[in-house]
């Protein structure tokens, strides 16, 4: 990121947006350090929100993370006082009190500081203990340990607990940790196809029923016809378990073909092989033995799974739903040899973003100037292919002919008027010629890049999840909107506000977090 950073600075880029899909260990890094920097992980190289999906704006993005990094600790362990990882939350909490020479007293505080322990914990030796190890070549070592990462690897050793190495894998487990862009529900619907098609062919056949690859994403694809799906699934399936099914691969000594066979779970199917055990989950490892694991715990729980609170599940939301960031370089003229403007087309009826920089020699002249950003905006914009600059604002006294050195400074302004320009054609629309029309309850106008449906009637574009339609279902062949609904049924007297009507109402409070209030507690 570094080295894009400093392209687009060599390149005198005006503007950047990204789209922040960053992730680690399974964590959304814009959440993550959005919590504990009050910045997504493209904030440190200068980004900042550009746009947010679902209607989120800037007021209600800054609102979700002020509630977030503000989350008190002492609250967060009586809040979950009745849950199953009270436990561990109180030790992580207490543990990383202890760690740090400064108070931690907020959710912002604590994840800070753990994700500061994390970036100076020393590398362990990469080489055998019996070589030298005064020579340079046998460790690899950033630094020398700090006497706290000491403290940390010592008070933390004695609570590492014992676990036998996996044989099989749960597939929950396996999807767990897959960067998948499937929901876990569709590759579970996926897995349990399989093994019906395995289990049909085990039962014909009066044997483990061997099957090739080709031969499972045939009689899969009766049933899903996602073959990307389908591939990705089968990849993963080797010594897993589905259901009360164990699915192995392996190569047919007679036919030397990779076969997919099945067997329930008790059957020995080795010698070696004849115990079910799972990767230990991030609850079975002590707190403390890995500072990421600890951080995965508090974002997996705390931040995503939070007990009784709406506000914090909504503001969680809304900071996963902000994707968009944008950063801005400062306008500079530094050439000596040329006079640099910045020309803003009028009237705006194309939007606030017909503007571009020209570059002029120090001896142009007015109808030097006028040449220049005709070629500019011909150039750059559909809908300004034939315009002519017919003049500028506050240099009307000004000659085609004069020389603008002296009369107009360099790096300023200068709103231009043309005609020629198409403010009703199709392609003065950024996202291209199609004539759709959004308008959705969590109040998004414009494509954010999720997914959507058109009603059927009004044709109207609409977000998916807004209507309760999941992302892993299929979008209905025949839909109508809830606004042509209400106009063909009768009101219904039992109507109630749905979350997302309410998410407005939550975040856009104007007084400090006050826990006091039963801000969702």
């Amino acid at each position: 990121m570094d080295l894009w950073d400093r392209i687009c600075t060599n390149l005198q880029a005006r503007k950047i947006t990204v789209a922040d899909a960053s992730k680690k260990r399974s964590m959304e890094l814009r959440l993550l350090h959005g919590v504990a920097y009050g910045h997504p992980w493209f904030g440190r190289w200068g980004y900042g929100f550009c746009h947010g999906s679902f209607g989120v704006t800037v007021f209600n993005y800054k609102r979700a993370i002020e509630i977030l990094c503000s989350l008190e600790l002492d609250r967060i362990i009586k809040d979950f006082s009745e849950t199953e990882q009270a436990k561990e939350i109180k030790q992580i909490i207490r543990l990383y009190r202890n760690l740090s020479e400064t108070k931690l007293i907020t959710l912002n505080d604590l994840l800070k500081f753990m994700l500061t322990v994390k970036s100076r914990a020393v590398r362990k030796p990469i080489m055998a203990a019996s070589m030298n190890p005064s020579s340079s070549s046998s460790y690899s070592l950033i630094s020398k340990p700090s006497p706290r990462t000491t403290l940390l690897q010592q008070s933390t050793k004695p609570f590492m607990k014992d676990s036998k190495p996996a044989k099989y894998k749960k597939f929950s487990t396996v999807i767990a940790s897959m960067d998948s862009r499937w929901p876990p529900r569709r590759l579970e619907f996926a897995a349990d196809v399989i093994v019906g098609a395995l289990k049909e062919k085990k039962e014909r056949y009066y044997g483990n029923g061997g099957m090739t690859r080709q031969d499972v994403r045939d009689a899969a694809r009766l049933h899903i016809g996602d073959t990307g799906l389908l591939d990705y699934v089968l990849k993963s399936l080797n010594n897993v378990v589905v259901g009360n099914q164990i699915i192995r691969r392996a190569v047919n000594p007679a036919t030397r073909i990779l076969e997919y066979t099945i067997h329930e779970v008790g059957d020995k199917v080795s010698e070696e092989q004849d115990m079910i055990s799972n990767i230990p989950s991030p609850a079975m490892i002590a707190p403390g033995v890995d500072v990421y694991n600890d951080v995965i715990f508090l974002y997996k729980h705390v931040l995503m799974e939070y007990p009784s609170s709406e506000l914090v599940e909504l503001a969680t939301q809304m900071i996963l739903d902000t994707k968009h960031f944008v950063k801005e370089w400062p306008f500079s003229d530094e050439e000596a040899q040329l006079l640099t403007f910045i020309c803003r087309l009028l009237p705006s009826s194309l939007g606030n973003g017909i503007a571009e920089i020209v570059h002029v020699p120090l001896h142009a002249t007015l109808s030097d100037l006028k040449d220049a950003v005709e070629c500019a905006l011909r150039d750059t914009y559909c809908a300004t292919e034939g315009i002519e600059v017919v003049e500028f604002d506050g240099l009307e006294e000004v000659e085609n002919g004069e020389v603008l050195f002296g009369r107009v400074e360099s790096g300023t302004e200068i709103r231009v008027r043309g005609v020629g320009v198409d403010s009703e054609g199709p392609l003065r629309h950024q996202g291209g010629c199609d004539a759709w029309k959004v308008v959705c309850k969590c109040g998004a106008r414009d494509d954010d890049g999720e997914r959507m449906v058109a009603c059927d009637i009004c044709e109207v574009w609409q977000h998916t999840r807004c209507c309760g339609i999941d992302d892993a279902d299929t979008v209905p062949p025949l839909f109508v909107c809830s606004a042509c609904c209400d106009s063909l049924l009768p009101q219904r007297a039992d109507y109630e506000p749905s979350v997302a009507a309410l998410s407005d109402d939550l975040l856009l409070l104007n007084h400090p977090l006050d826990y006091s209030l039963g801000n969702g507690y």
